[in-house]
């Protein structure tokens, strides 16, 4: 991973798959909602691709969940 603050990265990534659990989405619904494939969601939830944070934002709102509290949450707990 590349990320500047791995630590932090993984955090806000494990939030935002919890976020789409929680709220009963699966990546395969995800995925449709942006026009994408399953893999899409899968690559990044298992660490292959890197989003950015237009995509986490993206993402966090199609979920139903706000992605700076999400962000303030993995801060918390990651720096």
């Amino acid at each position: 991973m590349a990320s500047f603050y791995p630590e932090l990265y993984q955090t806000a990534l494990a939030l935002l798959v919890e976020a789409r659990q929680k709220a009963g989405r699966t990546q395969e619904a995800l995925a449709a909602w942006f026009g994408q494939s399953e893999a899409f969601v899968s690559s990044y939830e298992e660490g292959e691709r890197l989003l950015d944070p237009s995509e986490y934002i993206a993402l966090a709102r199609a979920i139903g969940v706000d992605p700076y509290e999400l962000l303030k949450q993995a801060e918390a707990v990651s720096l």
